[in-house]
């Protein structure tokens, strides 16, 4: 059965006072009150991405939309006057999700600075600035700035871990699928071995049969034993060739690790007992991994196909 995995994340908001030196020698961040908007996003990526080198972190990349979102925020608290506040996690959530932007996760500073330069304060959903920046989850980056008034300016500083990074992080593991059939079919053994019953050996066409099941669900966006036109396991496994009598299929989604998807089965009965079938002799696996159906946050999808098949011992 389809299973849900994503997380989402609620934060708190915290304020924590910074002096003006203090964030500037922690980023190094001194440039001109004549910058153009460009140039500010531009001057605080660069000086944010020298301080995750630094660190191991992988770099920050500008996103347009995160821009768009920043911005948007930036000037809203500007029209609020003093003193600042910033909009709830659920109105930014929002915000993000109208300019398509699927995140896992995000996170903001916000930094003022005055003309006083004791006069600077800086905001964290969940963290202190430091720690946002330089967490190697988050990829994209978003700057918006707006006068605050009195001289001051307002920056917004809106970091983004992104649906697609996450599902690439959590999926790295599968891309080997010799490797991972490898993994399913010892664990398949080792279940039937336990119960007294034959092992199943590796068998390529039915690796190919569950592999292009499990790509064609992805493409066209369903989920199930038949296909749109109706075709079931043994018609498809008939059409590609495999004309053993029996024919057994395990179906599961949303699972990111061998060991995830073979708990998965083994906790259903019916699933369970179509692994643990007397009759089968043979196994294929296929993973499909990619952006599908909105069946989930961004729309990304790992999709199992286990085949069965009874070999040799199954012709009439």
């Amino acid at each position: 059965m389809p299973t849900c995995f994503w997380t989402e994340v609620l934060v708190v908001t915290t304020w924590i006072r910074w002096s003006a030196c203090a964030l500037a020698l922690a980023l190094g961040l001194c440039a001109g009150r004549a910058q153009t908007m460009t140039s500010w996003q531009d001057e605080w990526l660069a000086r944010f991405n020298r301080e995750r080198t630094r660190a191991g972190a992988p770099p920050l990349r500008l996103s347009p939309v995160l821009v768009q979102v920043a911005q948007q925020q930036a000037e809203e608290m500007a029209r609020g006057g003093r003193p600042l506040r910033a909009p709830s996690t659920e109105t930014v959530t929002e915000w993000l999700r109208r300019v398509g932007y699927s995140a896992h996760d995000w996170r903001e500073d916000l930094a003022v600075s005055n003309p006083a330069p004791e006069v600077v304060l800086v905001s964290s959903r969940g963290r202190s600035s430091s720690r946002v920046a330089l967490d190697g989850r988050f990829r994209d980056l978003g700057v918006g700035t707006a006068a605050a008034g009195d001289g001051a300016t307002l920056h917004v500083f809106l970091f983004g871990w992104h649906q697609g990074d996450y599902f690439a992080d959590v999926t790295a593991g599968l891309h080997d699928r010799a490797r991972a059939a490898a993994e399913m079919l010892s664990r398949v053994n080792d279940v039937r071995r336990r119960a007294g019953l034959p092992p199943v050996a590796p068998n390529p066409l039915l690796d190919r049969i569950s592999q292009e099941h499990a790509e064609d669900m992805l493409a066209r966006s369903y989920f199930g034993h038949d296909t749109p036109e109706g075709l079931g396991p043994a018609e498809r496994a008939r059409a590609d060739g495999y004309r053993r009598y029996g024919i057994g299929e395990n179906l599961v989604e949303q699972r990111f690790s061998v060991e995830e998807a073979f708990a998965a089965w083994m906790d259903s009965p019916g699933h369970r007992g179509n692994l643990l079938h007397p009759a089968w002799r043979e196994m294929g696996l296929g993973i499909a991994v990619g952006a599908g159906y909105d069946a989930a946050p961004g729309g990304y999808r790992v999709i199992w196909v286990q085949s069965f098949g009874s070999g040799e011992a199954g012709l009439p």
